[in-house]
Order: structure tokens, then C-alpha cells, then sequence
């Protein structure tokens, strides 16, 4: 009978060696700064005056910030209401083994949804065209809100040994203008020379390719986090710019080996992408950013990405009006509506984000716990069989709280208005009862400061439009610490002849577990069999979190007429022009049910 011979393994038969998944050999190219290298891209206009060229007029979004050598880009402006179908073409590309093409992109997402492009290969042989990304969906679906030179990859596994062709398809009516710029089609290299080119903050993810079955591996990564792994194939990532070596050593029994690619990962630092961050002492507001008293410090944040080195911020109407601190504190001793902005900078280069009229000091305004962007998840909660929260149910839930924070100074509040999301009603003269009420000891509602009811008939809602049903209180109640907005008395009865039922129901933003929520319930007590005991209890929603569309008018000071929904303090020039604008002053073409918008001066809730 033959035994099995021992494996004899020579010391040489164990080397280390690795690759990056980032680490290519761009095999082709455009840079777009030349009109005789564009010669052999391919455009097919329809609209001739508005397709796409090469520019050098974008210098605030110059792509120079992510290579130094740019001189212009690839451009295509928006026809200001024309209609655009332009397709840009590259010439024929044989697809090498392990490739990748890649592109970087400088866009406004807020237009999209009025024109946007969409990146297709063609294979030439066949003449079959994919779509690799539509722009407009990709940013709906990954929430993209920046304005940045952005990155694109493709992975081009399947079309391996093929010719093909990249077109970008800019199609619409009157959106916005684009950059296309640093076009590649590259292949993954393990060859001596090889490096990674990433952006700061990139992750790579290492690749083993030693031979000879090592057992155990030490990476070693100059400037990475982790700094050294005992994985196969690790991920590292490289929060600052600079080149870092790797070493890799890999061991089977008392043998070893080791590779070291010196100046293997080249990090470079984008420019920031700015981004304002309100107080957090303001109340939060469906007509403004931030509402706060005159006279009390506010500190404002910086919520820019890509690690600024510098600020600048810029505050009309405040104390200090600019300041070069990162989180800065200011005060407005006027009471006004104001603009402010911030320019964040590093050794890449400078974005700016600005908000127009998004602070008021001082005055009456409605205040409400939704963040921005919100209002647009307003929604009827429904219960299913056993009714609504925030209104008409059978759960033996008898009133609703939503909690407001402490006031920055003293303040009154004489109305809230509130916005239904359902009013049928089998019970037109129950009351519906409106309260203030402060927090008590145990954090839960407590004595009312002001009450007042409406009949369920005359609650306020048409599928059209979020209309508001205003509590108006006989005399305003002073508030200075936490309050509660008490809603109650939502019938819950049938229409023996109809079946009709009571169906009343407050609009709520319902959010996911964990997430910010500030809504109070009061539960009956009851029996074994369901039966109300006479007694019930607060409880806050922590497990379903929820903010009603409850808006208190909170007035810092003597009320002024200008003050709130209706109109502005004071006009600027480009709201006069009979135009549609949102919050943030940039002008709309299409409007989303609930937002509000300004028109002519005057606020308004797209119906």
C-alpha cells in the first residue's frame, strides 16, 4: 500500500505581494483642455446654441482644485427654457482586462428634475447601449444635496475585450449648467510602478497576492487607519493628504517575506463643500431657518465637509456682520429678517453656501419641531383598524402634546395653528380643544396657561393643499422655559345610517426608530376587558417617533403686522418680479405640495 509523500516546500516558494483595488494604469484619457484633443468626441446638438463645449468661464468651480494641470472642462448650459437634447459621444476604446471608467462631475442637484444626463457604453460591434447612471435618480436615491465636483466609476467587467463608446445624454427644459471633467478609462495595475490616486477621506481595499500559502500577514500602512492589520486583505482609510508607503509581510512557519511599494498611495485634499449649520438655540420655523430673540447670542455652526482650514462668514444686520471663527457667536440687535453666508477654505480651494432670509430676529412667527426638507414627509399616521394617532382613534388615547423648547428670552404665544391631515366627521359639534401647558416635575404636561376649542366642522383640509386650522386664544400666554401644544376631544363615533365614521386626523412627520421625536400621549387606564378606569397617564412616543404639524405663533416683542406668513419685512429686489422662490431665495419652476414659497414678497403654501 503507497503512503502519501510529504510536501516539500522550498523557502522560495513564499513571496509577498499585493495589490490596491485603486491602484490603475489609465490606458485612456480627456482632460478637456484642448479643442484638438475634443475633436474626437462627437457632439450631436439639437440645440445649438445650448449643447456641449469646452469652457474655461466656470473659475469658481474650476477643476483644478482636483488636478492642478486642468485649463478647462467639459460644459453644457442650461437653455433658459428652451428644450435640450444633446448627446456628446468619445471616440471607439478597446476594453482591457479589469477596467474602470471614471469621470468627475460638477452639478446642482436642485434642478434635476429639470434637466439631467444620462452616462450609456455602447458596444460597437453590436450596436446594444447601456445606461450606467441616470443622474436624476441617482441623486433622488442617494440624497444627494451638494455642489461639488463629484466622482463617478463604473466597473467595466462585461465588456472585457470588446470596443466601445461613452456618451453623456443632457436632456430637458431649462435646468442647470454641468461640468464634465478628468475622463479615464483605466485598468488595475500590479506592475512595480503603480500608484493609488484617492481624495482624502477614501477608503482602499488591499488585495493579497502572495504565493506560497503564508499562514499569517502583517500589513504595515504609513498614514492609514488602521495603521497595521493581521487580514488577508484589509480596508484602510486616509483621512489627510500626502504619499504613504505599505508594507506587507506574510510568514509560514519560521519563514517569511516581505513587499514594500514605497510611495504606493497618493492622497490628495478636495476643496470643501461648504455648509451653514443654524443655531440650535432658534426655534425652527415653516417660513424661516432659524426664528430668534433679539439682543441673545446665538452661535451658529460649520457643517462643511472635506476638513476647511479656513472661514469666513458673513452676517447682514449682525454683531459681529463677519467673522473668521468656525462656529461663531453673534447677536442681532434688530428685529429683521437677514441673509448670511460662509466661505470655507483649504489649500484645495474655497466653496461658498448662502442663505437668503433665513434668520428673523425678534418679531411673531409660527414655530414648529420639523427640520427643513420635512415638510415634504408631512403624512396621516394611520393606526389601521383602530384609527389615527394625533387624532380619531379606538385606543383609548385621549389627547396629543407636542413639546416646544425653552424660549431664548421671554415670549407669548396667542395662536397655534394646525394642519389636519384628514377632517371627515360624523360629529360636527364636538369640540376640539387647543391647549398650552407647562412641563411639569416629571417632564410630562402640566397647568394650562391658555385653552381655547373649535367644532370638528370647522377643521380645515383639502386634498389640494395643507390648509391651517387656527386656535386663537382669548388672551396670549407668556411662556419662558419648555411648553406643550395640547390637542384633544376627537370624537370617535358612527353614523348608524351612513356607517360613516369620525375620521379626524392631525399631519404628522413620522421619522425611524431612534430618531428625533416630540410627541406626548395620554392613555386611558383600563381593565382587563378594555374598559376605561376614569384615570390615564402621559406617556412620551419614544418608540414610533413623531412630530405633529402643530405651529404656535411665538412673538418676542411688540407684534408688527409685517411679521409672519403674509409678508416680508422688508422685499428684496428679486421677490418683486412676480416670480416663484423658495426659502432660500433661488427661483422654481415646479412647486411641491406642502412647501412654502415666496411670490411677489408674500409667502404661500403650494397647494
Amino acid at each position: 500500500m503507497l503512503g502519501l509523500l510529504p510536501l516539500v516546500v522550498s523557502a522560495d516558494d513564499l513571496k509577498a505581494a499585493f495589490v490596491a483595488d485603486k491602484a490603475y494604469t489609465t490606458y485612456y484619457s480627456e482632460g478637456f483642455d484642448s479643442e484638438e484633443d475634443f475633436a474626437s468626441w462627437t457632439v450631436k446638438p439639437t440645440n445649438k446654441d445650448y449643447t456641449w463645449h469646452l469652457t474655461s468661464d466656470y473659475n469658481d468651480n474650476d477643476f483644478a482644485s482636483i488636478d492642478g494641470a486642468s485649463k478647462m472642462s467639459l460644459a453644457i448650459d442650461y437653455a433658459r427654457g428652451d428644450v435640450q437634447d444633446e448627446t456628446v459621444t468619445s471616440p471607439e476604446v478597446a476594453v482591457k482586462k479589469g477596467s474602470t471608467v471614471e469621470f468627475y462631475n460638477w452639478f446642482n442637484p436642485v434642478w434635476l428634475y429639470e434637466a439631467s444626463w444620462t452616462f450609456s457604453v455602447t458596444d460597437v460591434a453590436t450596436g446594444e447601449t447601456e445606461d450606467l447612471l441616470n443622474q436624476f435618480k441617482w441623486a433622488n436615491t442617494v440624497g444627494y444635496d451638494e455642489t461639488k465636483w463629484t466622482r463617478f466609476a463604473f466597473p467595466l467587467d462585461k465588456y472585457e475585450g470588446k470596443t466601445v463608446k461613452f456618451a453623456f445624454r443632457y436632456k430637458g427644459n431649462g435646468g442647470d449648467s454641468q461640468l464634465i471633467d478628468g475622463f479615464r478609462v483605466m485598468s488595475l495595475d500590479d506592475n512595480a510602478t503603480a500608484k493609488v490616486n484617492i481624495l482624502e477621506g477614501e477608503t482602499i481595499n488591499f488585495i493579497d497576492q502572495s504565493e506560497g500559502s503564508p499562514e499569517t500577514y502583517k500589513w504595515e500602512f504609513d498614514g492609514g487607519t488602521p495603521a497595521v492589520s493581521t487580514l488577508s486583505s484589509p480596508s484602510v482609510t486616509y483621512d489627510k493628504a500626502g504619499t504613504y508607503s505599505v508594507k506587507l509581510t506574510v510568514s509560514r512557519g519560521e519563514e517569511s517575506s516581505s513587499a514594500v511599494r514605497e510611495g504606493y498611495v497618493v492622497v490628495r485634499q478636495d476643496k470643501p463643500n461648504a455648509l451653514i449649520g443654524m443655531p440650535l438655540e432658534g426655534y425652527l420655523s415653516p417660513y424661516v431657518a432659524s426664528f430668534v430673540p433679539t439682543g441673545v447670542p446665538v452661535k451658529f455652526r460649520d457643517l462643511s465637509t472635506g476638513k476647511p482650514s479656513a472661514w469666513k462668514w458673513t452676517f447682514k444686520g449682525g454683531t459681529p456682520e463677519t467673522s473668521e471663527e468656525q462656529n461663531p457667536e453673534v447677536v442681532y440687535n434688530k428685529k429683521g429678517t437677514y441673509s448670511l453666508s460662509l466661505e470655507a477654505s483649504n489649500e484645495a480651494g474655497t466653496d461658498t453656501d448662502m442663505m437668503l432670509y433665513a434668520l428673523q430676529a425678534g418679531g411673531a412667527q409660527y414655530v414648529w419641531n420639523l427640520e427643513v426638507g420635512e415638510s415634504d414627509l408631512l403624512q396621516k399616521v394611520s393606526l389601521g383598524w383602530y384609527g389615527n394617532y394625533a387624532g380619531t382613534n379606538w385606543l383609548g388615547i385621549t389627547a396629543f402634546a407636542e413639546k416646544f423648547g425653552k424660549p431664548l428670552a421671554t415670549a407669548t404665544v396667542d395662536s397655534v395653528d394646525v394642519f389636519f391631515a384628514s377632517n371627515t366627521t360624523v360629529t360636527p359639534d364636538a369640540d376640539i380643544t387647543l391647549s398650552l401647558r407647562s412641563v411639569g416635575a416629571d417632564g410630562k404636561p402640566d397647568a394650562v396657561l391658555a385653552s381655547t376649542s373649535v367644532k370638528a366642522a370647522d377643521i380645515k383640509y383639502t386634498d389640494e393643499t395643507w390648509e391651517a386650522t387656527r386656535f386663537k386664544f382669548d388672551t396670549p400666554a407668556q411662556i419662558d422655559g419648555e411648553f406643550f401644544v395640547v390637542v384633544e376631544g376627537f370624537p370617535n363615533n358612527t353614523d348608524e345610517e351612513t356607517n360613516a365614521t369620525d375620521d379626524l386626523a392631525i399631519a404628522c412627520v413620522r421619522r425611524e426608530p431612534g430618531q428625533k421625536t416630540t410627541t406626548w400621549q395620554l392613555v386611558e387606564d383600563q381593565d382587563e376587558d378594555g374598559n376605561p378606569l376614569g384615570t390615564s397617564r402621559w406617556f412620551e412616543n419614544t418608540d414610533d417617533p413623531v412630530s405633529m404639524a402643530v405651529c404656535p405663533v411665538v412673538t418676542y416683542d411688540k407684534p408688527d403686522v409685517s411679521d409672519g406668513v403674509q409678508t416680508l419685512e422688508k422685499q428684496p429686489e428679486q421677490l418683486r418680479d412676480g416670480r416663484i422662490y423658495n426659502l432660500q431665495g433661488i427661483r422654481v419652476k415646479a412647486l411641491e405640495k406642502g412647501s412654502v414659497y415666496i411670490k411677489s414678497g408674500k409667502k404661500f403654501i403650494a397647494k
